[in-house]
């Protein structure tokens, strides 16, 4: 074994000195290319063949192997070239360039063609791309992260160098990158402004230790700026916020996870962030913003750490929202998922909130609540999981389905929900709070609501299949259209519909007290088995007196005191309530029509002709029930008989033509 393991190892030293020797022959080292002010290669292990070009401006690296270049420095300034070429066969071949001293700035050119498989530029000290080109077949990185590489039997390992912090960052700044791989950014700090980059395979953004980096001064980890991106990219970040900022398009997913703030387009400068795929958001920070963005897939955020907004957004398919007791922030500040301005969602909105959700615009300065609109078309599913649901702006859907698990559900008293099926459940609240303090206040205090003066959640009309409140909750609920309310399980619930009717429908209606208020024009109460476990209040039609019928009082048509079970007055006053009631009782069952005598089967042989019918009768129905004037003759009249040869049919003649002519009228009664 030992003779074995020591001509291995021969083998392998072997194989070592052999690529060190075909470098060395390939070319004197150090080599000054001639590029960016004397950008000097100062050493090249692996299958470096030879540099073409030097001193021109235009410099050809050639490889027919895996190679670690070692720059001294590495400039590529406008108008050069730096071009690495797999030769003679190669393919898939990994490239990598370290630097020793001072920030790579390219401001030219770089190329490699499709033999190199992966392009690697190493720089601690920083990377800059200010006006570049950089045209790439395979896979790009471009890190601050020290790597070194090692060989053995030809096959290269690239790795990170042990105990080496980088502090350098990477900018890439109205450069165009075109790439046919991964493209790769690694570093504390990663800027990406203007430009257009196009990745066949993605783009990842990812730093790392920038918690020594923030320590520094800096605070932003990612930072993309009005920049176009074609391919799908990923952004991975430890320490430090990841943000977009005047707008820019995708045209791919974007993927973001990070342990700190997002914020997408939080400075838009009047241009939207457009992103043709898919937006998966994870942060963990103090915030997490999507303003002035169009997804034209889905949109799921989630933040761990604090506030989550999203502002004048457009979403193709679904949008998820969600804060999650990951880490608190050091400023206290609660989990609270913001909907603000206006905003469209094709698919459904689902909303899973700690605390807080607010669905409306908020001027934090001036303490004021702004305009706004959300449109969703599919449905609303909101869950606040210890905090309270508040509207402020009109809200659009198919369903709305809102749920405060340990506090309330209110508006502003102005916002309209407008849907087909509303449920809403809280635990104490649901209504209207007018006062714009009072809502902030609300918003902010955590408490379950208690107000001397409420007033109603409005809703456009539907059916209201659900309506929830703990034991001392209240709920107030204002229609502008007819409401069917099939369910309630609540303690005291106030209904009114402004000029239109409602409807109690089902057995699913259970409540401490049902009072339905005067501007509701006609209310229906219909009950399967006629068993109520709530008291119902509503206002008489005959009075306008509040009647009062207690849960063990069974609902008749009777107490309507109308016709057939429904109260009608007309015409009805300005300002009165008509109210029906209409319940479980028998209905009064009309006296039967008699049947109408049968009509005797004809006798065979004997076909039963209608008068109508008689070719030989042309009846003229104005003449029916007239007076005949015996002096003048009629052709045709009603009172012809059907024209047998009995002689009761004096007095009418049959012509030849078929026609018939009245000599003198038939005498009625004989």
């Amino acid at each position: 074994m030992k003779s074995i393991t020591k001509k291995i190892s021969a083998m392998v030293l072997s194989t070592v000195f052999a690529t060190m020797q075909v470098s060395a022959l390939a070319a004197e080292f150090p080599i000054n290319t001639g590029l960016g002010g004397g950008s000097t290669i100062n050493n090249v292990t692996g299958g470096f063949v030879g540099a073409d070009g030097l001193n021109t401006g235009n410099v050809d690296l050639n490889f027919n192997g895996n190679a670690h270049v070692n720059w001294d420095t590495l400039n590529v300034n406008k108008g050069e070239s730096l071009n690495f070429n797999a030769v003679n066969g190669a393919n898939g071949i990994t490239v990598l360039n370290t630097v020793n001293q001072g920030m790579t700035t390219v401001a030219g050119q770089i190329n490699a063609n499709s033999g190199i498989g992966r392009l690697i530029i190493s720089n601690p000290n920083g990377v800059l791309f200010n006006g570049a080109t950089f045209d790439a077949a395979g896979d790009v990185m471009i890190t601050t992260q020290p790597l070194t590489a090692t060989f053995i039997d030809g096959n290269m390992e690239v790795t990170k160098v042990a105990g080496t912090v980088p502090v350098g960052v990477i900018t890439i700044q109205d450069s165009d990158f075109s790439v046919g791989g991964e493209f790769n950014l690694f570093a504390p700090s990663i800027n990406v402004i203007g430009g257009e980059i196009a990745t066949q395979n993605g783009m990842k953004l990812i730093t790392e230790n920038g918690q020594d980096y923030v320590a520094n001064g800096f605070k932003d980890a990612v930072r993309m700026e009005a920049v176009n991106i074609d391919g799908d990219v990923y952004i991975v970040s430890k320490k430090g916020t990841v943000k977009t900022v005047g707008g820019g398009e995708i045209n791919g997913n974007l993927t973001i996870d990070s342990d700190d703030s997002v914020a997408l387009n939080y400075v838009a400068n009047g241009k939207a962030l457009h992103v043709k795929g898919d937006v998966d958001v994870k942060g963990n920070g103090v915030m997490m913003y999507a303003r002035n963005t169009k997804v034209d897939g889905n949109l799921s955020m989630e933040n761990g750490g604090g506030f989550l907004e999203v502002g004048n957004v457009q979403v193709g398919k679904d949008m998820n929202l969600k804060t999650v007791a990951k880490s608190q922030n050091p400023q206290g500040y609660k989990h609270f998922v913001h909907i603000i301005g206006k905003v469209n969602v094709g698919g459904d909105l689902n909303v899973d909130a700690l605390n807080n959700i607010h669905i409306g615009n908020y001027n934090y300065e001036q303490g004021q609540l702004l305009d706004g609109s959300l449109t969703v078309g599919g449905a609303i599913n909101a869950v606040a999981r210890d905090g309270n649901i508040g509207i402020s702006i009109n809200t659009t859907a198919d369903t709305v389905n809102l749920t405060s698990d340990n506090l309330n559900i209110f508006t502003d008293g102005k916002a309209l929900i407008t849907a087909k099926d509303y449920k809403f459940a809280a635990k104490g609240y649901i209504g209207g709070v007018n006062e714009t303090s009072k809502f902030i206040d609300s918003m902010e205090a955590y408490t379950l609501y208690r107000s001397d003066a409420p007033s109603y959640l409005n809703i456009a009309g539907g059916i209201l299949s659900q309506v929830a409140t703990g034991v001392d909750g209240e709920a107030y609920i204002a229609s502008n259209g007819d409401m069917d309310v099939t369910g309630v399980n609540g303690s005291k619930v106030f209904l009114k519909s402004l000029g239109n009717d409602i409807t109690i429908l089902g057995d699913s209606i259970h409540a401490d007290v049902i009072t339905v208020g005067g501007e509701t024009d006609n209310l229906t109460v219909e009950t399967a088995s006629n068993s109520r476990d709530y008291t119902l209040k509503y206002t008489n039609i005959r009075d306008a007196q509040e009647i009062t019928i207690d849960r063990e009082t069974e609902i008749t048509y009777e107490m309507a005191n109308g016709e057939n079970g429904w109260n009608v007055r007309d015409p009805r006053p300005e300002n009165t309530t008509y109210l029906v009631v209409k319940g479980g009782g028998e209905e009064p069952t009309p006296d039967p029509t008699p049947d109408p005598d049968p009509t005797p089967d004809p006798t065979p042989d004997e076909p039963t002709i209608d008068p109508d019918d008689n070719e030989n009768v042309k009846v003229l129905r104005s003449f029916e029930n007239q007076s005949v004037n015996l002096t003048q003759v009629y052709t045709p009249v009603a009172y012809a008989a059907d024209l047998d040869d009995d002689e009761i049919d004096k007095g009418v003649r049959k012509n030849v033509d078929g026609s018939v002519t009245v000599v003198r009228a038939y005498p009625m009664g004989k």
